[in-house]
Protein backbone atom coordinates (compact mmCIF):
# COMPACT_ATOMS: atom_id res chain seq x y z
CA UNK A 1 0.00 0.00 0.00
CA UNK A 2 2.49 2.63 -1.38
CA UNK A 3 0.23 5.13 -1.05
CA UNK A 4 0.19 5.40 3.09
CA UNK A 5 3.83 4.54 2.74
CA UNK A 6 3.32 1.07 4.44
CA UNK A 7 1.37 -2.25 4.49
CA UNK A 8 0.10 -2.37 8.15
CA UNK A 9 -3.60 -2.89 8.62
CA UNK A 10 -3.48 -4.56 5.38
CA UNK A 11 -4.58 -8.12 4.21
CA UNK A 12 -4.81 -9.45 0.77
CA UNK A 13 -7.42 -12.59 0.09
CA UNK A 14 -8.74 -11.61 3.58
CA UNK A 15 -11.56 -14.47 4.25
CA UNK A 16 -14.70 -13.17 6.11
CA UNK A 17 -16.26 -16.23 7.45
CA UNK A 18 -19.93 -16.88 8.90
CA UNK A 19 -22.33 -16.15 5.58
CA UNK A 20 -24.62 -18.86 5.64
CA UNK A 21 -22.92 -21.44 3.78
CA UNK A 22 -19.78 -20.59 3.63
CA UNK A 23 -17.76 -17.49 3.55
CA UNK A 24 -16.07 -14.80 1.12
CA UNK A 25 -13.24 -13.42 0.46
CA UNK A 26 -11.94 -9.49 0.05
CA UNK A 27 -9.40 -9.01 -2.54
CA UNK A 28 -7.85 -6.89 -0.10
CA UNK A 29 -9.11 -5.55 3.66
CA UNK A 30 -7.85 -2.38 5.66
CA UNK A 31 -8.21 -3.46 9.38
CA UNK A 32 -7.80 -0.76 11.12
CA UNK A 33 -10.21 0.14 13.85
CA UNK A 34 -12.77 1.53 13.92
CA UNK A 35 -13.11 0.31 10.04
CA UNK A 36 -13.38 -2.64 8.13
CA UNK A 37 -12.70 -1.42 4.66
CA UNK A 38 -12.66 -3.56 1.60
CA UNK A 39 -10.98 -2.72 -1.48
CA UNK A 40 -11.96 -5.31 -4.54
CA UNK A 41 -10.56 -5.24 -7.76
CA UNK A 42 -12.52 -5.61 -10.62
CA UNK A 43 -11.19 -6.96 -13.92
CA UNK A 44 -13.72 -6.00 -16.88
CA UNK A 45 -13.42 -9.42 -18.78
CA UNK A 46 -14.61 -11.26 -15.68
CA UNK A 47 -16.97 -8.90 -13.63
CA UNK A 48 -18.15 -7.23 -16.72
CA UNK A 49 -18.26 -8.64 -20.46
CA UNK A 50 -18.30 -12.48 -19.16
CA UNK A 51 -20.69 -12.11 -16.04
CA UNK A 52 -23.77 -14.43 -16.01
CA UNK A 53 -26.60 -14.10 -14.37
CA UNK A 54 -25.14 -16.09 -11.30
CA UNK A 55 -22.10 -14.58 -11.03
CA UNK A 56 -23.61 -10.64 -10.98
CA UNK A 57 -26.35 -11.86 -8.67
CA UNK A 58 -23.59 -13.60 -6.28
CA UNK A 59 -21.42 -10.28 -6.69
CA UNK A 60 -24.18 -7.99 -5.63
CA UNK A 61 -25.74 -10.34 -2.59
CA UNK A 62 -22.14 -10.39 -1.86
CA UNK A 63 -21.26 -7.17 -1.68
CA UNK A 64 -24.65 -6.31 0.39
CA UNK A 65 -23.82 -9.21 3.06
CA UNK A 66 -20.77 -7.27 3.46
CA UNK A 67 -21.72 -4.01 4.20
CA UNK A 68 -24.75 -5.37 6.15
CA UNK A 69 -21.53 -6.84 8.23
CA UNK A 70 -19.89 -3.13 8.81
CA UNK A 71 -17.85 -3.28 6.05
CA UNK A 72 -17.08 -0.49 3.49
CA UNK A 73 -16.64 -2.33 0.09
CA UNK A 74 -14.68 0.42 -2.69
CA UNK A 75 -14.74 -1.41 -6.12
CA UNK A 76 -11.51 -0.25 -8.37
CA UNK A 77 -11.47 -1.26 -12.22
CA UNK A 78 -8.17 -3.46 -13.28
CA UNK A 79 -7.52 -1.11 -16.15
CA UNK A 80 -7.37 2.02 -13.90
CA UNK A 81 -4.94 0.51 -11.68
CA UNK A 82 -2.82 -0.51 -14.66
CA UNK A 83 -3.09 2.87 -16.41
CA UNK A 84 -4.05 5.91 -14.24
CA UNK A 85 -2.02 4.46 -10.86
CA UNK A 86 -1.67 7.81 -9.49
CA UNK A 87 -5.42 8.55 -9.31
CA UNK A 88 -5.93 5.67 -7.59
CA UNK A 89 -3.25 5.93 -5.16
CA UNK A 90 -4.88 9.63 -4.82
CA UNK A 91 -8.34 7.94 -4.36
CA UNK A 92 -6.95 5.72 -0.89
CA UNK A 93 -5.54 8.57 0.44
CA UNK A 94 -8.61 10.35 -0.02
CA UNK A 95 -10.78 7.30 1.50
CA UNK A 96 -8.36 6.85 4.24
CA UNK A 97 -8.06 10.69 4.54
CA UNK A 98 -11.65 11.19 5.02
CA UNK A 99 -12.11 7.83 7.81
CA UNK A 100 -9.13 8.08 9.40
CA UNK A 101 -8.15 11.90 9.71
CA UNK A 102 -4.78 13.31 8.81
CA UNK A 103 -2.19 10.93 8.04
CA UNK A 104 0.88 13.63 9.36
CA UNK A 105 3.37 12.11 12.38
CA UNK A 106 1.58 14.12 15.62
CA UNK A 107 -2.00 12.88 14.36
CA UNK A 108 -1.51 9.03 13.73
CA UNK A 109 -3.17 7.03 16.73
CA UNK A 110 -0.29 4.93 17.57
CA UNK A 111 -0.54 1.54 19.58
CA UNK A 112 2.46 -0.33 21.22
CA UNK A 113 2.75 -3.71 18.95
CA UNK A 114 1.20 -6.15 21.60
CA UNK A 115 -1.83 -4.23 21.51
CA UNK A 116 -2.04 -3.74 17.39
CA UNK A 117 -1.96 -7.48 17.47
CA UNK A 118 -5.12 -7.75 19.95
CA UNK A 119 -6.85 -4.97 17.98
CA UNK A 120 -6.11 -7.27 14.58
CA UNK A 121 -7.27 -10.88 16.31
CA UNK A 122 -10.30 -9.10 17.31
CA UNK A 123 -11.21 -7.88 14.12
CA UNK A 124 -10.48 -11.25 12.87
CA UNK A 125 -12.12 -13.10 15.12
CA UNK A 126 -15.34 -11.11 15.06
CA UNK A 127 -16.78 -11.98 18.15
CA UNK A 128 -16.41 -11.33 22.00
CA UNK A 129 -12.90 -13.37 23.27
CA UNK A 130 -11.55 -13.61 26.78
CA UNK A 131 -7.60 -12.77 28.30
CA UNK A 132 -7.19 -16.25 28.03
CA UNK A 133 -7.76 -15.98 24.24
CA UNK A 134 -5.42 -13.34 24.41
CA UNK A 135 -2.44 -15.43 26.23
CA UNK A 136 -2.62 -17.97 24.29
CA UNK A 137 -2.72 -15.83 20.89
CA UNK A 138 0.40 -13.35 22.41
CA UNK A 139 2.16 -15.80 24.51
CA UNK A 140 2.19 -13.50 27.80
CA UNK A 141 0.93 -13.81 31.37
CA UNK A 142 -2.07 -13.13 32.69
CA UNK A 143 -0.92 -9.85 34.62
CA UNK A 144 0.60 -7.89 31.52
CA UNK A 145 -2.93 -9.58 29.32
CA UNK A 146 -4.82 -7.96 31.59
CA UNK A 147 -3.11 -4.78 31.49
CA UNK A 148 -2.98 -4.36 27.82
CA UNK A 149 -6.60 -5.01 27.75
CA UNK A 150 -7.25 -2.71 30.50
CA UNK A 151 -5.66 0.03 28.72
CA UNK A 152 -7.13 -0.79 25.34
CA UNK A 153 -10.62 -0.41 27.22
CA UNK A 154 -9.06 3.16 28.27
CA UNK A 155 -8.06 3.69 25.35
CA UNK A 156 -11.63 3.97 23.65
CA UNK A 157 -10.36 0.53 21.19
CA UNK A 158 -12.55 -2.22 22.98
CA UNK A 159 -15.44 -2.66 25.96
CA UNK A 160 -16.55 -4.97 28.12
CA UNK A 161 -18.73 -8.07 26.87
CA UNK A 162 -19.36 -9.44 29.77
CA UNK A 163 -18.97 -9.31 33.59
CA UNK A 164 -19.07 -5.81 35.84
CA UNK A 165 -16.95 -6.16 38.89
CA UNK A 166 -14.20 -8.66 36.50
CA UNK A 167 -14.62 -8.23 32.68
CA UNK A 168 -14.89 -11.98 31.74
CA UNK A 169 -14.91 -10.61 27.85
CA UNK A 170 -14.08 -8.36 25.35
CA UNK A 171 -15.04 -7.23 22.04
CA UNK A 172 -14.65 -4.30 19.80
CA UNK A 173 -15.93 -0.98 20.69
CA UNK A 174 -18.66 0.06 17.59
CA UNK A 175 -18.12 2.99 16.07
CA UNK A 176 -20.70 4.80 14.42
Amino acid sequence: MSAVGNFDYLYAEYEVPGFGEGSFFIDHAYLRPPHKVGWEIDDFSTHGQHASRRTFEYERERQNLLVLDGWTVFRLPLDMIRERPRKCQQFVLQTLGRLYGDFGADKEITLPLKQREILRFAHKLQRPFTPADIRVFLGTGDKLTRLLLHDLVMKGWLDAASGTQRVRSFQLRKRH
